[in-house]
């Protein structure tokens, strides 16, 4: 009889923990299954020429990440909705549910990936000092020197990015919605260097050829690192998804391509 009971107790306690592990799986989130059902993708976005831009004529959006969440919802055979949102709010706000992606031209680092999943990476490229024209230094590790104040905008990777490149120099964080503040900063004489994505650079020179500005040590990137997007942890279909749908485009050129009309590059 114990040796029954014995058996009829690991019964149940097999039981038992294994209902709640199944319970468990089958409540774990499939946001690619939502979104087929809802028939609608939405998608948060922050400002930055032209990854991802409001035209001010419009008010609609517009840009490479634009057309690529066409492309995505195109896909998915759904309708697109672009939920607006800042640097300094686009994780926080996937995280809340608020979108089902962010689409932005976020670098994948190991500081965003505790919080977020990352999908591979769907163009590389790397940062630049840009700088005052009045600026004495020929190479960036010069920069590192309390004489000088660097600003970079709150949510970018950048911040920390200058914070440990030059932990000597001045920091200066700013909170706002312009791809281009930390720019802007340098060009007004208010920071002496900002460090930023090595496109963001270039095409705002072109915009302002008269701001006394320049790019320190020339067109070569620093730590060269992909632009990715982003999902909230666990969600592997949704994930597994996007990371087909990329490796797709890209062997289809539609990624090349919209890298050509935005960026000027393959």
């Amino acid at each position: 009889m114990r040796k029954i009971a014995a058996v009829v107790t690991a019964f149940v306690l097999a039981f038992g923990i294994s209902r709640p592990l199944q319970a468990n799986a089958q409540e774990a989130t499939d946001t690619l299954a939502q979104i087929k059902q809802a028939g609608v993708i939405k998608v948060g976005m922050a400002d930055s020429v032209p990854a991802q831009q409001k035209n001010p004529q419009t008010g609609e959006w517009e840009g490479f990440n634009v057309d690529m969440a066409k492309n995505l919802a195109d896909a998915l055979g759904v309708k697109l909705e672009i939920v607006d949102a800042t640097w300094s709010t686009i994780i926080p706000s996937l995280m809340q549910k608020e979108y089902d992606v962010a689409m932005v031209d976020m670098f994948r680092t190991p500081a965003r990936a505790v919080t977020v999943d990352f999908s591979d990476s769907y163009m590389t490229t790397g940062n630049t000092w840009l700088v005052g024209a009045d600026v004495d230094a020929t190479d960036w590790k010069q920069l590192d020197d309390p004489k000088y104040t660097i600003v970079s905008i709150a949510g970018m990777a950048a911040v920390a990015q200058s914070q440990r490149l030059l932990p000597k120099a001045q920091q200066k964080t700013i909170v706002s919605d312009n791809a281009v503040a930390g720019q802007l900063e340098v060009a007004a004489g208010r920071a002496s260097a900002h460090l930023s994505d090595l496109l963001q650079n270039a095409l705002f020179m072109k915009a302002n050829p008269n701001a006394k500005v320049r790019i320190l040590g020339g067109d070569a990137p620093i730590e060269m690192t992909g632009y990715s997007y982003a999902v909230r942890p666990g969600d592997y279909h949704f994930l597994s998804f996007l990371n087909t749908w990329i490796a797709y485009n890209t062997t289809t050129s539609f990624i090349s391509d919209r890298k050509q009309a935005w960026y000027g590059i393959k």
